[in-house]
This record gives C-alpha cells, sequence and structure tokens, in this order.
C-alpha cells in the first residue's frame, strides 16, 4: 500500500528559492555599472567636442574674407578704414580678435564710436559714427572742434567749407560754440557773415567778418556793445564798409573807426 507523501512525478523540477547572496551581487554590481555607461557616453561628448573646437581653431578654416562698413561717412572714406581691416582678412572667423581691430579703428580722429562683429560666415562688420565737426580751433587749421566742444586733429578734411574758426583758453570751447550761435543770429540779418571768433587769456572778445571787418568788444558789457554795433551797422557804417578796417567797440557810450586808407568825414559813433 503506496503512501501520499511517496509519490513523485516523474520529470518535474523542484522549485528553489533565489539565493540571497545572487540578488545582492547583482544589485551592487549595477549602479557602478550605470555610472560607468555615463562616463563613457560623457568621455565619448567630450572628446567630439574637443575635435570640434580644434577643428574650429585652426587657423585654416572659416576664413574671413570681406569687409562692410556701415555709417555715414563725410570726412572719413572706405580706404582709411580699409587698410586697418584688411589685415584681419584670412584669419579664422571664430579667432580673430576684433577688439584689437575696434581699438585700432577707434585711433582714427574722426571716429566718434566704433563697433565690429562678426557676420557669418566669412564678414567683418564696422559700425560707427562719425565726428561732427564745428570749426577750427586755434591761429591754424591743425586742429578742429567738433558740436560737443572736443578738440582733435584730423589728417584730412573731406567736408567742404567754409568752417568757421574759434579761438579761446582751455575749457572754453563750448562756450564758443554757444556764443557763434548767439552771434551769427544777431548779425545775418544785417549782411555780416561771421567767420572768427576768438577770446584771449584776459577774457576780450575779437570778431572777424566775411568782408574783412575786425571788431574789438573787449571783456565788459559784451552783449550790449554788440547789440549797438548790430543796430548802427546798417544805419551808419555799411555804406563805407570797403574802406573801414576795424571798429572798436571798448568804449562806454561809442566806438571808434580805424580806417583803410585816409580818413573819410567822421563817422557818427
Amino acid at each position: 500500500m503506496l503512501g501520499f507523501g511517496s509519490k513523485r512525478r516523474r520529470g518535474a523540477t523542484p522549485l528553489r528559492r533565489p539565493s540571497r547572496s545572487t540578488g545582492q551581487s547583482r544589485r551592487v554590481w549595477a549602479t557602478p555599472l550605470r555610472w560607468a555607461g555615463v562616463a563613457l557616453v560623457l568621455a565619448g561628448v567630450g572628446f567630439g567636442l574637443w575635435v570640434g573646437s580644434q577643428k574650429l581653431r585652426d587657423p585654416a578654416a572659416f576664413p574671413l574674407r570681406q569687409v562692410r562698413i556701415e555709417g555715414v561717412l563725410r570726412n572719413l572714406a572706405e580706404s582709411d578704414l580699409q587698410p586697418v581691416a584688411s589685415n584681419y582678412l584670412g584669419q579664422n572667423f571664430f579667432m580673430a580678435n576684433l577688439e584689437a581691430l575696434r581699438t585700432a579703428l577707434a585711433t582714427n580722429p574722426w571716429i566718434d564710436t566704433v563697433a565690429v562683429r562678426r557676420s557669418w560666415p566669412e564678414t567683418v562688420t564696422i559700425t560707427l559714427r562719425e565726428r561732427e565737426a564745428f570749426g577750427y580751433w586755434g591761429e591754424g587749421e591743425q586742429e578742429m572742434v567738433d558740436v560737443e566742444g572736443r578738440r582733435f586733429r584730423p589728417e584730412v578734411v573731406r567736408q567742404p567749407g567754409p568752417w568757421p574758426h574759434l579761438a579761446g583758453p582751455v575749457g572754453h570751447e563750448a562756450a564758443l560754440i554757444r556764443t557763434w550761435g548767439e552771434l551769427q543770429a544777431l548779425f545775418n540779418p544785417v549782411g555780416l557773415q561771421l567767420t572768427r571768433l576768438t577770446q584771449d587769456e584776459r577774457r576780450a572778445w575779437r570778431l572777424s567778418f566775411a568782408n574783412g571787418l575786425e571788431v574789438y568788444v573787449g571783456r565788459d558789457q559784451f552783449e550790449a556793445r554788440l547789440r549797438r554795433l548790430a543796430q548802427l551797422y546798417p544805419r551808419v557804417l555799411a555804406g563805407q564798409i570797403d574802406q573801414i578796417a576795424a571798429v572798436d567797440l571798448r568804449y562806454g557810450n561809442g566806438f571808434a573807426v580805424r580806417w583803410k586808407t585816409a580818413a573819410p568825414p567822421p563817422t557818427a559813433g
């Protein structure tokens, strides 16, 4: 007689529980393997970036081939800028030192502001603002002053004149420019075109006009004396202007006239 517990099914494999040590081993190795994979990927990416950066740095790759200039040119010409910029042509688009180019261009006296940028794939773009000149400064024509009262020495002046001539103490540039505008408004209506305005170290004023007339004003009652001249010129002096060399306004109640030749009949003053 057979008992229930003694019968074994043929071909059956008894179930075994997984070994605890095997599961722990898998867990121990899983994390390092994952990090190793990540490290390999990052290494591959880094190597690719390094290769790419070396290619970008290759002096023969991506050469700059042309220069484009943006801005209104009055006294500047492209021929003034191209020799400086052409030193950078042929250099690598990404590696060319454009800040050095900007610094070199800024040394030109006519340039007020300048910016330099890369324009893909082979162009250097120069954007500039030219200094706006007002006129000559000093006794000669080597130095100029711009509309903001800043003095500079240009190598060439291409914009046609005539240019105003100003001269005065250092630091008075902007004040002379303002005074010039006020005098033009005063004398243009009576036919006198101002060409030179001078203030000496004692702050005394001298004016020169296009018809050759010289006017000495002094340093006191500047506005009142010149208004008196503007009122009297059309009625008293204009008819004899070809014979008048200078007018001296440095008198409390009148003026003196210096004639070019022998004095004509006295002029009220």
